[in-house]
């Protein structure tokens, strides 16, 4: 149960960082012509992906991305139908330290004696940092061609309302940088 938990902790990573916007990060190969993608087909890993220990989650965020690509205009095939691409996630999820120093201002002490003193201090907290990622590579020649990162804070409580949100918002970011990418090389 703790391992189902801490996998959907780990998707939920994509959810929003307190008082930070969620990002996604791209990297393609330029050689690439995106407009000439036609198909794509969902494959499935198992060392990287939520299918064992939360099915439903993995279900989630294998029709979201077959729906972002879906509305980038691509086709869904089969894997065996030879697509032009194929696609997956993964994720990942580790504890993160984060360390607030601050100086207080100037004041005086009361006492015996007034005296000047400078106050400073030191706030040291931890917190789960998730990773979603979606690869898209070429089948024939297994050479990865698009990588779309999210990394955010992973909260503590979360709702699977507020979990979907998370992932729709993590995944709708991925989506737009993969379909500008594909209307610059229609252009």
């Amino acid at each position: 149960m703790r391992k189902l938990f801490i996998t959907v902790l780990i998707l939920l990573a994509v959810g929003t960082v307190a008082a930070a916007k969620m990002m996604a990060h791209v990297g393609y190969d330029q050689n690439t012509d995106f407009s000439e993608i036609k198909t794509f087909a969902y494959v499935d890993t198992l060392e990287t992906s939520v299918m064992d220990s939360a099915p439903p989650v993995h279900e989630m965020i294998k029709l979201l991305i077959i729906k972002q690509l879906q509305d980038g205009g691509l086709t869904w095939v089969e894997e065996d139908e030879n697509p032009d691409v194929c696609v997956t996630y993964h994720t990942n999820e580790r504890e993160a330290m984060r360390m607030n120093v601050t100086m207080y201002q100037y004041h005086y002490s009361y006492g015996w004696y007034w005296s000047p003193l400078w106050g400073s201090g030191m706030d040291v907290s931890s917190f789960s940092q998730g990773t979603l990622v979606v690869d898209v590579w070429r089948p024939n020649t297994e050479e990865l061609i698009w990588r779309g990162v999210v990394v955010g804070v992973v909260k503590d409580d979360p709702t699977p309302k507020k979990a979907q949100k998370t992932i729709e918002k993590a995944l709708d970011l991925m989506g737009k940088e993969f379909r500008k990418m594909r209307s610059k090389e229609q252009r």
